[in-house]
C-alpha cells in the first residue's frame, strides 16, 4: 500500500492518527515540521500528506503564529509535496472557518450546507487562508480534502469537558434546558477512521465531521451519570438566556446531519458514551 506521511512528531493528535493508519495497515511516517528541515526531503515516494500540525488557540500563541503557521507553512507544504508527486492532501482545518457562535436560536447556531465561511478569529481566519491556498493547487492528479473538525477529544484530550464539569459541579443535579440545542464534536477515533477512509478511497472536498447530535445535558449525563437532572433547575436556567455563559453551556454550535453523513455514517466507530466513559475511567 503507498506510504503516508503525516506531520508532527510529538503531538497527541498527529501520533493518534499516524498509529491508527497504520493499524488499517498504511505504511506510515511522521515528520516534524516545526523547522525547515521537511524542505530537504522528497515526497516522492509518498502517496498522501496528512497535515496534522498547526496552532492552535492558548496561552502564547500569537496572531502572527496562526498565519505563519496554519497558513503559510500550510501551502508551502502542500506546494512541495506536489512538485514531488504526492496525490493527496488532507489537511486538519476547523469548523472556526464559519466564525459560529453558540447560540439559542437555532437557526444561527447551525452549519448548514449553504452557510458561508466568515471567522471573526485569526485562528479561524488563518485555516481559511490555508483551505484556499490548498484550493489553488489542486488538479486532476493531486487531491485535497479538508476535515473541519469541530471539538475534539479523547483519553488525555478532555479540555472542551472541564467547563461542563465547572458548571454542573455548581449543582445537586444536571439543570435540563434547551435538549433540542446541539454541540457538534468529534473523538480521536472517530477522527482517525474518517482520515483512513478518505485515504482509502482517494476522497477529496470539504468534510463536516461530528460524533451526532449531542445536547450540553447529554455531555453532562455522560460526563456525571452519578447525577440525575433536574427540570426545575432547567427552568430557572432558561430564565437566564440572555447570559453570555448559558449560551456558551447550552447553545448549539454544529453541522447538520446532512453534512455529517458522510461514508454513511461509517467513520463513527465509538460513540460518545463509551469515549466519555473511558475518559472518566482514566481520571
Amino acid at each position: 500500500m503507498p506510504k503516508v506521511i503525516v506531520t508532527g512528531e510529538k503531538g497527541a493528535l498527529s501520533l493518534a492518527v499516524a498509529a491508527a493508519l497504520r493499524e488499517s495497515g498504511m505504511e506510515t511516517e511522521t515528520i516534524g515540521v516545526r523547522d525547515d528541515a521537511w524542505k530537504q526531503r522528497s515526497f516522492a515516494e509518498c502517496a498522501t500528506v496528512v497535515h496534522v500540525a498547526g496552532a492552535v488557540p492558548k496561552p502564547g500563541v500569537s496572531a502572527e503564529d496562526f498565519y505563519r503557521v496554519n497558513t503559510d507553512l500550510t501551502k508551502a507544504l502542500a506546494a512541495k509535496a506536489k512538485a514531488d508527486g504526492a496525490k493527496q492532501f488532507v489537511y486538519i482545518s476547523s469548523m472556526a472557518v464559519y466564525g459560529i457562535e453558540p447560540s439559542l436560536n437555532k437557526k444561527t447556531g447551525v452549519v448548514r450546507r449553504d452557510t458561508v465561511c466568515a471567522p471573526t478569529s485569526d485562528y479561524g481566519k488563518s485555516k481559511l487562508l490555508a483551505e484556499q491556498g490548498l484550493e489553488a493547487l489542486k488538479d486532476e492528479s493531486f487531491r485535497v480534502a479538508v476535515i473541519r473538525v469541530p471539538s475534539i477529544y479523547g483519553i488525555g484530550k478532555t479540555e472542551y469537558f472541564e467547563t461542563y464539569r465547572y458548571f454542573v459541579g455548581r449543582f445537586k443535579k444536571i439543570p435540563k434546558a434547551y435538549t433540542g440545542h446541539y454541540k457538534s464534536i468529534i473523538c480521536v477515533e472517530n477522527l482517525c477512521r474518517l482520515i483512513s477512509l478518505i485515504i482509502q478511497n482517494g476522497s477529496e472536498g470539504i468534510f463536516c465531521p461530528d460524533d451526532g447530535k449531542i445536547s450540553a445535558v447529554d455531555l453532562c449525563r455522560a460526563l456525571m451519570p452519578e447525577k440525575k437532572t433536574s427540570r426545575l433547575l432547567g427552568a430557572l436556567v432558561c430564565l437566564f438566556g440572555w447570559n453570555r455563559r448559558v449560551k456558551e453551556y447550552y447553545g448549539s454550535v454544529c453541522y447538520d446531519s446532512e453534512l455529517t453523513n458522510v461514508f454513511g455514517g461509517a467513520y463513527r466507530v465509538c460513540d460518545y458514551q463509551t469515549m466519555i466513559g473511558k475518559i472518566n475511567h482514566e481520571k
